[in-house]
């Protein structure tokens, strides 16, 4: 019902536009043409010749060459041809009462020579496109991870390192994750299609204006958004194997007149996985339960639906309007077989059990902005504002069936059923406005404030098996609710020296305040807890330019990293009884001083950016796991002490010929770990380092080849270290026709290699765990543009290889 509301408000729309041209009545019709016959697809503009740099319309020729352009006013119109390969022709014409309804006749362009072509098609995006607060990468220059998820891609993505259960790191931990700029419910990288992203910026030492929460930094995710004017759109399907199939496909389509712009899009992905899972724990002071021995293997299936409606309303030059809404539903359902075997310290077999469940989850998500933005006669002021929610509704359930057997796996006694039932909603809102005041030519004031509310009601209920009947559990059952207020004001001071095309410094300096309300409550036995406080997070940033080309920077900022609501949810997991995780109510946050030092460089085939950094948290979030008398290890997160890290990153762009580029980075950092306030071994000093190496090769017109190699070596953890991930993957694209077509293919893990583990050692226990899931797939990917020069962006990255 939903969906089709928003399809009905968009053809409402569409059809409200189109008829505010139907009081013009001039018409300008003609034929594009080459000396080898009609021209498909070139692009055709019309502009007032009074305002040349905004077009009224723009249509796409037809097979014939055919163009047409209604519902003209009179006056003087110029028209623009252009396709790539051609030289740009240019017409004037005049429309007026007398003669409304012109041929143009046969417009016929000229062959650009060779080594201009060669020019032309070499002008596709960077993947890697620096900025002075760090580097932004372009999603569409990724071949490797076509279909997949957002999580895909950033596995691909210089720097960030991305583990084998999906948790998401920089510099070795956390960073802020936005989406087009604001905070959301979609935490779940998964959840986004890697369809539906443009690009992402990387923002390693973020200043005053920015969240404070962002103890590594920000992630900005910037998804899509078409602004080709006239109706167009894609359509892409893809199919794919490992050790299941997957689906997918998307759908664009967009209409953009003069002073509306509205889009939709939809796209899914039908896949799933195996994974097995070896874990081994040895119990230093319970000798009759001193060794564990786990086997694990899981089969999911799931589905994902995104649905995204925009539209944005310019109703003159100073003024825009833009409402976004997305919509996310997906099922996972997971079927899952634990087998656990307890011996004594002399190996004598003591018990064992197996341990089923299946799990059913269903979530939906929605989000709406709406947006507004005012330009000033002085280009350099302006005024920003936007208000946007999100709201998920999660629904997870799983029965459990356990069984004891003896050492001969016969089957001892009944079997212990259990049930359990998670429900979340959750709602993150975010108002927020920006301002910007020149006070000299070469100085500015930004200013703003953000306002960010978050609640999230989590209801777990554990039930188990008593005579027929399934009864709840209350010493495992709870329910969780949580609020927080957090209200924020930045006033910033930036300015350079030097001419604004060509400056010798720039430098800023900022200061932001963050009041913070927050309060939970533990329903099921009463608990709460309130965490107020005021924070101020100074900033302060200095470049110096040798030259266009050349910079350094020094940059510094005082930060915070707040408990996520998955982390103070106290819901412990119990799929494994032995090993169960859950969240800590009673987390209180952490606080970062980070210092950067930087370099950049750009020649014409050689560019780099390196940085040496430093970063010290106090009070630090980390995983940690309680040993308890009873054998049960669990693992929730801790206020664990202090952290320090430091350490060099580089990334470099190479252009090796005219048919080879390369992009490689590496991060080299030291962790040291002090947990003074948890337990006198939870300490630990690991050095670190991680590197991707991409390459692009172009054998011919037309078509392109990308490897990508990835390493990641041993990192530090509270208790342990994580083992090293490895593996490469595989993509290719072909051009089809002219361009409007395009066949891919991807072949993720080609050597079988990634797979992700780790080993704790305490002075209670040791544990060994290392996972494997399918991840090595080959998938085929069609899309496929039509009336539409935008193809470059509309068909990128539309197929999943999860």
């Amino acid at each position: 019902m939903q969906i089709k509301k928003i399809v009905m408000g968009l053809l409402i729309l569409l059809l409200a536009t189109g008829y505010s041209f139907a009081q013009n009545t001039g018409s300008i019709s003609g034929v594009i043409t080459s000396t080898e016959g009609h021209l498909q697809y070139a692009n055709v503009l019309i502009y007032n010749d009074a305002d040349s740099l905004k077009p009224v319309q723009a249509v796409i020729t037809d097979s014939t060459g055919r163009f047409t352009f209604n519902n003209l006013a009179d006056g003087q119109f110029r028209i623009n041809v252009f396709l790539i390969g051609f030289v740009t022709e240019k017409r004037v014409i005049v429309v007026s009462n007398q003669l409304n309804k012109i041929n143009a006749g046969i417009i016929l362009l000229k062959t650009l020579p060779k080594e201009l072509q060669a020019i032309q098609v070499s002008g596709q995006k960077k993947l890697i496109e620096k900025t002075i607060e760090g580097f932004v990468v372009n999603a569409g220059a990724n071949l490797t991870q076509t279909g997949g998820t957002l999580t895909d891609l950033l596995r691909s993505t210089p720097t960030i390192v991305v583990d084998g259960d999906g948790a998401i790191t920089l510099r070795g931990k956390t960073p802020l994750i936005l989406i087009n700029g604001r905070n959301s419910s979609f935490t779940n990288t998964d959840q986004i299609a890697s369809s539906s992203i443009e690009s992402i910026e990387i923002i390693n030492n973020p200043s005053a204006k920015y969240d404070a929460a962002a103890e590594s930094g920000i992630i900005n995710i910037k998804l899509k958004k078409n602004k080709q004017n006239g109706f167009n759109g894609a359509m892409v399907v893809g199919s794919g194997h490992g050790a299941r199939g997957r689906m997918n496909s998307s759908v664009l389509v967009n209409n953009k007149t003069s002073k509306w712009n509205i889009g939709l899009g939809y796209d899914n992905r039908f896949g799933g996985r195996i994974r097995s899972l070896d874990g081994d724990r040895t119990n230093f002071n319970l000798p009759d339960a001193y060794k564990l021995t786990q086997r694990r293997s899981d089969t999911r299936t799931d589905a994902l639906h995104n649905i995204k409606f925009n539209m944005d309303y310019t109703p003159d030059k100073k003024n825009s309007f833009g409402f976004e809404a997305l919509r996310n539903y997906q099922d996972e359902n997971n079927n899952e077989f634990l087998t656990s075997t307890i011996t004594t310290k002399l190996n004598q077999f003591n018990t064992k059990s197996t341990r089923r469940s299946i799990e059913i989850q269903h979530e939906k998500l929605s989000e709406f902005e709406m947006n507004h933005s005012k330009k000033f006669d002085d280009k350099r002021k302006s005024w920003t504002s936007s208000i946007s929610s999100s709201f998920g509704d999660e629904r997870q359930n799983t029965g459990i069936t356990s069984q004891a057997l003896n050492e001969s796996n016969v089957i001892l006694g009944n079997e212990f059923l259990q049930q359990t039932k998670n429900y979340e909603k959750s709602n993150v809102t975010n108002l927020k406005t920006d301002y910007v005041q020149p006070i000299s030519e070469h100085a500015e004031i930004l200013t703003g404030y953000k306002s960010t509310i978050r609640h999230l009601d989590a209801d777990f209920k554990s039930l188990d098996n008593i005579n027929g009947n399934f009864v709840p559990n209350a010493l495992t059952s709870n329910r969780f609710d949580f609020r927080e207020q957090i209200h924020a004001g930045y006033l910033q001071y930036s300015s350079f020296t030097g001419k604004k095309e060509n400056p010798i410094m720039k430098y800023d300096f900022g200061l932001r305040a963050e009041q913070v309300w927050n309060k939970g409550k533990v329903l099921s036995n009463n608990a709460a807890f309130n965490n107020n406080y005021l924070k101020l997070f100074p900033s302060m940033g200095v470049a110096y330019f040798k030259n266009q080309d050349e910079f350094w920077k020094l940059t510094y900022s005082k930060r915070i990293s707040r408990p996520s609501l998955g982390q103070l949810n106290p819901f412990v997991d119990i799929t494994d009884s032995l090993n169960p995780h859950g969240g800590n109510p009673d987390l209180k946050p952490e606080l970062i001083q980070s210092f950067e030092l930087g370099y950049s460089k750009d020649l014409s085939a050689f560019s780099i950016y390196s940085v040496l950094f430093y970063r010290h948290s106090n009070n630090a979030i980390r995983s940690f796991t309680l040993f308890k008398p009873n054998g049960v290890a669990l693992t929730i997160p801790l206020n664990f002490g202090n952290v320090s890290t430091y350490g060099l990153e580089n990334v470099a762009t190479v252009k090796a010929s005219s048919i080879y580029d390369f992009n490689i980075s590496f991060s080299l950092f030291q962790q040291n770990y002090e947990g003074k306030d948890v337990a006198k071994d939870a300490a630990n000093n690991v050095f670190s380092w991680n590197g991707k190496w991409i390459n692009n090769v172009s054998p011919w017109k037309g078509g392109k080849l990308q490897i990508t190699g990835v390493y990641n070596s041993p990192s530090a953890t509270t208790q342990g270290t994580i083992n090293a991930i490895y593996y490469a993957d595989l993509g290719f694209q072909q051009k089809l026709g002219k361009g409007n077509a395009r066949l891919g293919l991807v072949f993720s893990d080609v050597f079988n290699t990634q797979k992700y583990g780790y080993q704790r050692l305490t002075n209670d226990f040791s544990f060994t765990r290392i996972s494997k899931t399918d991840t090595r797939a080959f998938l085929l990917t069609y899309a496929y543009t039509f009336r539409t020069s935008f193809k470059e962006k509309l068909m990128e990255n539309k197929f999943s290889n999860d």
